[in-house]
């Protein structure tokens, strides 16, 4: 019987066999670049595997018509009681202040940020956060007031119906609730 020895390769010589046989499979995958860019799409229909985005559900709405510094403060119900809008680049953002008339926050300012909002050409559509079980909504627009410049009271009016909901749970905004609509034109505040 005869007895072979093995023989053992260098390490060396087993890690060059072993990078070639990777440098091999790379060479069959599909290279990609570390560096992003853009591609071309083809006029293929669109894949419908990829979800579509939050933006495309929306409806899409016409830039806004309104003029630039409309932004601002607009008196609310009492002197004391006020609606900041901002208009930022075809986006509308704000707040309502007022005094609390409950005994656990009577004279206190309360804040309603705005939840959702929308600008299509020149209406404005908000709705604002529940706060001690109440919320607001408006639809309308901002249109040129009595004042003679923007130093003045009303030189703009937020024109529109403005809707105070009462929700059943008191704490989320639901379709069992109370809503008090009104249509309202509050002056701008000199600036």
């Amino acid at each position: 019987m005869r007895c072979f020895r093995r023989t053992r390769l260098p390490r060396t010589r087993i890690a060059l066999a072993f990078l070639f046989a990777v440098a091999m499979c790379v060479q069959t995958w599909p290279q990609q670049s570390s560096i992003p860019t853009l591609h071309s799409r083809s006029q293929q229909e669109p894949d419908e595997t990829i979800p579509a985005g939050p933006s495309s559900q929306e409806p899409v709405g016409q830039p806004s018509t309104l003029p630039d510094d409309v932004w601002g403060t607009y008196e609310f119900d009492h002197s004391s009681d006020t609606v900041e809008i901002d208009l930022s680049r075809n986006k509308i953002s704000g707040y309502i202040t007022q005094l609390g008339d409950a005994e656990t926050d009577s004279n206190t300012p309360v804040t309603f940020f705005f939840d959702a909002s929308s600008l299509d050409g020149a209406e404005i559509s908000f709705q604002t956060r529940v706060v001690h079980g109440v919320w607001y909504s408006f639809r309308g627009t901002i249109v040129r007031g009595d004042g003679k410049t923007r130093a003045d009271e009303g030189y703009y009016v937020l024109h529109g119906v403005l809707a105070l909901h009462h929700p059943e749970s008191g704490r989320d905004k639901s379709a069992d609730e109370t809503i008090e609509s009104r249509n309202v034109n509050f002056k701008s505040v000199p600036q």
